[in-house]
């Protein structure tokens, strides 16, 4: 998983929140049709959805089913695997059919045999594409829906013409056909007359392999308060190739049961030492962000539970649209959880989840180890667990999801989450080995200080040093079969074989400071927080043969889920 997304673990939230809807309507000709879904229906299931429509197949499309890690066998050798890119419902064979539901911010194909037409509640849900070069790829095209106003006239080109695919070489297909056997593609090129239609999917060409939602890329599934929460944002990025205008507006749910919450939204800092001003944000009221190619804009709301009434539903939905020729549209929900009323955990014990950022880092002729300032920044995810004893453990990798009684849950590994959890989801970090999955503190308190030590095996799976196919990094002696001496000895690089292998030892420092002023503690008795942040030092040995590296920087964590503990 890209750790940059982190955001998804606050997005698991419970059933007790409310999901604002926007309404869509499902258009068919007779034939194949492909349809991109904007929102996950308020009747997902397929029997329930496509009740007495003249339907024969549903096929759903998974983009990302291509990207899973290739696997290897223990003698070095690619295990082959076909990756199940579609999940079918035939009406009638509920047991040879593997799609049960349909979801947001994917692409169907459809067969029918008459024209229909059904409009339908849905929660809304930003549009995920993941594209596979098809070059060499026998009979395989991308599957790609347009997020946009179905009343919009838009081309393919401007549509699809800053992707991954190239406009010199891109081709766009509509789909169309009405044998049952396979539907046709009849070309539209990437051109200035071809149009796209917003609702509707499309086959593409790909010259290379890459993530590409559109124009307006979304991360996360929408703007969530928590239980406890005043605050909540989310990203936008312009992930095009030139300068684009987005513009933000709320509007209402069409479930009428659902208020607009009072909500105010960060305006941008013009001070970097006052006060941080709001604005209140109204349905009629929308604002413009100008955004660099591939430049991302913050943007940050908070609402006042004291002015929300006890026992009501709030939600609405925000619209971010492109200004520019793709018109691309992206609706997302803002969510506002009930407040809780006795917390099932005190603070601080549930799942951390956020990013510590490194900025300087020792040098290595420099026998004191004083980092100084870097080029660059590092950023990387990270992740830890308070338990209700106090307990904290820094983790590699979790496991999260909503069981059927609304509680949200955490688990060691997706593979044990039971099975009548759906929509789990596992986030990791490449800060830590895949053989630490979990490393308790040595020492300190969260809010305080905490170390964490782990140590990457000489053997480990994923040890920097170890290369298998290279005859110099294999843990292997000359003969290729005897294993090369421990690298952890160091009495054996006195002898004529030397080692190929060593371990690398961490220790990872935290500590928190009132305003980031390294001179005033924290004091969360008095002032917990929802989102804290702090200082973080990383020291790592046997990278080098003189002395450990030392990195220096900031972190910064969120209470994600209130979960005791880690099943």
């Amino acid at each position: 998983m890209k750790v940059k997304w982190i955001n998804g673990l606050l997005l698991l939230l419970p059933v007790t929140a409310s999901a604002a809807h926007i309404s869509e309507t499902m258009t068919l000709e007779k034939g194949w049709n492909a349809i991109y879904l904007e929102s996950t229906p308020t009747n997902a299931a397929c029997a329930d959805f496509f009740a007495g429509a003249p339907v024969e197949r549903v096929a759903s499309y998974s983009s990302d089913a291509y990207s899973s890690t290739r696997q290897i066998a223990d003698d070095g050798t690619t295990i082959d695997q076909k990756p199940l890119s579609y999940s079918v419902w035939v009406p009638g064979d509920e047991t040879a059919s593997t799609l049960t539901a349909l979801a947001g911010g994917r692409v169907y194909m459809v067969y029918a045999t008459d024209i229909w037409e059904k409009t339908f509640f849905g929660v809304p849900a930003p549009p995920r594409q993941t594209w596979r070069a098809t070059s060499g790829e026998t009979g395989f095209m991308n599957l790609v829906g347009v997020s946009a106003d179905t009343n919009a006239s838009v081309t393919a080109k401007a549509y699809f013409g800053e992707g991954p695919f190239g406009t010199a070489s891109g081709v766009a297909y509509k789909i169309a056909g009405t044998k049952t056997a396979a539907p046709t593609f009849l070309s539209l090129g990437i051109g200035a007359k071809s149009k796209v239609q917003g609702g509707k999917a499309y086959a593409l060409t790909a010259t290379k392999d890459g993530d590409w939602p559109g124009v307006v890329g979304v991360q996360g599934d929408g703007v969530a308060f928590g239980p406890s929460a005043n605050y909540a944002s989310i990203t936008v990025r312009n992930c095009g190739t030139t300068n684009h205008t987005f513009r933000f507006s709320i509007s209402a749910s069409v479930d009428e049961t659902e208020l607009v919450p009072p909500l105010s939204r960060a305006l941008p800092r013009t001070d970097a030492f006052g006060a941080q001003q709001y604005t209140n944000v109204e349905e009629s009221v929308s604002w413009t962000v100008e955004l660099a190619a591939d430049e991302h804009t913050d943007q940050i709301f908070s609402i006042d539970r004291a002015q929300l009434e006890e026992g009501k539903e709030y939600g609405a939905i925000l619209v971010v649209e492109d200004l520019g020729e793709s018109k691309m549209r992206v609706r997302v929900p803002i969510t506002v959880a009930a407040s809780e009323q006795a917390q099932t955990v005190k603070f601080p014990v549930g799942l951390w989840s956020g990013y510590i950022q490194l900025e300087a880092v020792s040098r290595l002729d420099d026998t004191n180890q004083v980092p100084v300032k870097a080029g660059g920044t590092m950023k990387m995810s990270v992740m830890m667990h308070v338990d209700s004893a106090g307990g904290v453990q820094l983790l590699q990798r979790v496991a999260a999801g909503v069981d059927t009684n609304g509680t949200l849950r955490l688990w060691r590994e997706l593979e044990s989450v039971p099975a009548d959890v759906t929509n789990a989801r596992r986030f990791s970090t490449v800060m830590m080995s895949i053989d630490n999955p979990a490393v308790p503190a040595a020492s300190g308190k969260f809010g305080e200080s905490l170390v964490f030590d782990w140590t990457v095996g000489e053997n480990a799976s994923d040890n920097p040093f170890r290369h298998a196919w290279h005859p110099d990094h294999d843990g292997l002696s000359a003969d290729y079969k005897s294993a090369a001496p421990s690298g952890d000895n160091p009495a054996n690089y006195a002898g004529v074989v030397k080692p190929e292998l060593w371990s690398i030892k961490n220790k990872m420092e935290f500590s928190w400071h009132e305003n980031n002023d390294p001179h005033k503690d924290v004091n969360f008795e008095w002032t917990p927080s929802e989102k804290t942040a702090g200082f973080v030092t990383w020291t790592v040995e046997g990278l080098t043969a003189k002395e450990p590296i030392r990195s220096m920087g900031v972190f910064v964590l969120q209470r994600a889920i209130k979960a005791a503990e880690v099943e």
